[in-house]
């Protein structure tokens, strides 16, 4: 039982009170028996067994009133004992109140209980149950969405076929509309195939004749063909004659007319001084290498300039200087950025010659303008992978006789040592083969420019082979 300091210090207070008052009283008793006093007319030891009761019956009275002052409990106590006892009947009789509820409500709770566990056995039991009828549920809902999917479908469906009925329906109302026309122009061509066969035989009879007219010219003609077969036959047995005399008179032939001697890019944003600088040396090494050729003269340089060919206007036959300061004014004037110089042969040059004359050449200004754009198709052909491989190789090869043709009909310029016009590489070509010899099957087959392609390159441009509208080799 936990004691409270005020318990504590009440009972230190009551104890020393006590005894003061019990010293007190004693001490009053002894001096009033000593003196021999009285009060209120009695004997001295009356007196003093008086003061001492008196001093006894103080000291709880005075005990009381310490408690009472520092405890409400005791002044409860004191002065409410009887309200306090009617409150714990009244408490009392709420507790047995309380209890009794108490007892009910746990009666009611364990009843409640009784019945929870029964409806959670019966809740367990529904849920059972109900394991089945969710899954038999989900099912249905499954079959209903397929079957609303289904029915969309049908739906769906319907409207395509009512659509293609009210086609079908438009198309054999104007089938009909287009049999009756038809009908009218059967009838006509009809009427018309009466007339004309009877302008056929008119026009038999007419051929007829003619044939039996034209039978003599025929003879004729035949006499005249054969004629011109016998002078082309002695035509090329004088060309043959001739070369033969030119051959023994002059020695071999070193150029043909046309042979291209020297091919250079020339820039049209230089000065124009530093253009016929440049024409001035590709002549100076044109003469060199008709030089080192047998093209020998006595001084001066072994090939003289006769014309130029220049990109818009007619060659002039005018002084060398004249042609070549002519030629850099057209260079320099020009639209585009480079120009290409082609210096020819304008005729046959032999090995001897009567006279030790300088190899006549000509000079060609040519734009060095983009004929195909990077990327851009140059010849495009149809070929059938399904049937052998040699003859699939031999379309495939073909292409490059197609880019040949066609880079010439474009305005481009051969590759001045070797010939050729574009360069396909050898594995490009292979495996376009393997291509269309795994498809089976006609295929589109693109040569197409690997670069930008201009008339005259100083090497031949690249060409790549695609098979097909994806796949690139």
């Amino acid at each position: 039982m936990k004691v409270s300091a005020y318990t504590i210090i009440a009972l230190i207070i009551l104890v020393a009170t006590g005894g003061l008052i019990a010293w007190l009283g004693d001490i009053i008793g002894y001096r009033l028996g000593k003196r021999r006093s009285s009060l209120f007319g009695l004997r001295p030891r009356t007196t003093a067994r008086v003061v001492g009761i008196a001093v006894g019956a103080t000291l709880p009275l005075i005990g009381l009133a310490v408690a009472a002052l520092g405890s409400s409990y005791v002044q409860d106590a004191l002065f409410n004992i009887q309200h306090l006892r009617d409150q714990q009947q009244s408490l009392s009789v709420q507790v047995k109140d309380l209890h009794r509820v108490a007892t009910d409500a746990r009666t009611e709770a364990e009843h409640a209980q009784q019945q929870a566990a029964a409806l959670n056995e019966e809740t367990q039991a529904l849920r059972q149950e109900a394991i089945p009828l969710r899954q038999r549920i989900t099912s249905l809902q499954a079959e209903r969405d397929e079957l609303l999917a289904k029915a969309e479908g049908i739906r769906s469906d319907l409207q395509e076929a009512k659509s293609q009925l009210d086609r079908s329906m438009a198309d054999l109302f104007q089938v009909r509309t287009d049999k009756e026309s038809l009908q009218e122009e059967v009838d006509a061509l009809d009427s018309q195939l009466k007339s004309t066969q009877g302008q056929v035989e008119v026009v038999d009879r007419e051929l007829a004749k003619a044939m039996r007219e034209l039978e003599p010219v025929r003879e004729e003609l035949g006499l005249k063909l054969d004629r011109l077969a016998e002078l082309q036959t002695e035509l090329k047995d004088v060309e043959t004659s001739l070369a033969t005399w030119e051959h023994a008179a002059y020695g071999p032939v070193l150029y043909e007319s046309g042979h291209e001697l020297v091919r250079d890019l020339i820039r049209s944003d230089q000065t124009l001084e530093q253009i016929r600088s440049s024409l001035v040396e590709d002549v100076v090494l044109a003469s060199k290498i008709a030089h080192a050729s047998g093209v020998v003269v006595e001084e001066g340089r072994s090939v003289r300039v006769y014309f130029a060919i220049l990109p818009e206007s007619q060659p002039a036959a005018i002084g060398e200087d004249e042609i070549i300061g002519g030629a850099a004014s057209a260079i320099h004037g020009g639209q585009e950025d480079d120009y290409i110089l082609s210096i020819q042969t304008v005729a046959r040059v032999f090995a001897v010659r009567p006279e030790p004359e300088p190899a006549p050449v000509m000079l060609m200004v040519i734009p060095n303008s983009r004929v195909y754009a990077e990327a851009e198709t140059i010849v495009s052909v149809q070929i059938d992978g399904g049937r052998p491989r040699d003859q699939v190789f031999g379309d495939v090869w073909a292409i490059l006789s197609l880019l040949r043709r066609e880079a010439q009909e474009r305005g481009v310029l051969a590759h001045p040592e070797t010939g050729q016009y574009g360069d396909v590489p050898a594995e490009q070509l292979l495996s376009a083969l393997d291509q269309l010899l795994a498809a089976g099957e006609s295929q589109t087959v693109r040569a197409i420019a690997a670069e930008d392609v201009y008339r005259a390159g100083l090497s031949p441009f690249l060409v790549a082979i695609q098979v097909g509208e994806e796949s690139e080799s």
